[in-house]
């Protein structure tokens, strides 16, 4: 048997002992570029109301943790909200560039509507760490209408919101995060 054999017979033993739940959940673990997530990530995700979001931005951050449970995939969701809220400050100030003073205007709103979200996400990572399940679930509903309250300048002003794609992401994530928040 040459060595291009011997690595065939090594990768198909990994393969196998992976698939029969032999190695560790890190060997396993790939990015979200289309890759596999630890099983026990993907388990607690499925019971999520969006279980591919749940999955596709919590399996990001498993290898941050030790200990794969409902409490550490409620934190990598809630770690992925916060961080998907800050790329959607960014977007507002790109959008904003060369808007209608209107749009402008309404943009201004999501800004400090995206702004407040960041904080009662900080107040949830606060209570999740502390396993205050019933002040997590509170300041997640803050969030969620927070954010959701940047749609209504736009549509009282009949205009296109730019930054709807981001508040239906964003709505999707918050209600994995209540979702996860219910298991602790």
């Amino acid at each position: 048997m040459g060595p291009a054999n011997g690595q065939l017979v090594v990768f198909l033993a990994a393969v196998a002992l992976l698939s029969a739940g032999f190695l560790p959940p890190a060997l396993a673990k790939r990015r979200h570029d289309g890759g596999a997530v630890p099983p026990q990530v993907a388990e607690i995700c499925a019971h999520t109301p969006f279980p591919d979001v749940c999955r596709g931005t919590a399996g990001r951050h498993a290898s941050k943790y030790p200990v794969i449970d409902h409490v550490a995939v409620l934190n990598m969701q809630v770690d992925a909200f916060s961080k998907r809220t800050a790329q959607a400050r960014k977007h507002v100030t790109v959008v904003s560039r060369g808007s209608a003073p209107q749009q402008t205007q309404a943009l201004s709103f999501c800004d400090t509507m995206y702004m407040n979200t960041q904080d009662t996400i900080g107040a949830a990572q606060r209570a999740i760490t502390f396993k205050d399940k019933g002040t997590a679930k509170i300041m997640l509903q803050l969030a969620v209408q927070d954010f959701e309250s940047c749609d209504r300048p736009f549509k009282q002003s009949g205009i296109m919101n730019p930054m709807e794609k981001f508040d239906s992401e964003l709505n999707q994530m918050a209600q994995n995060c209540m979702a996860l928040a219910n298991m602790i």
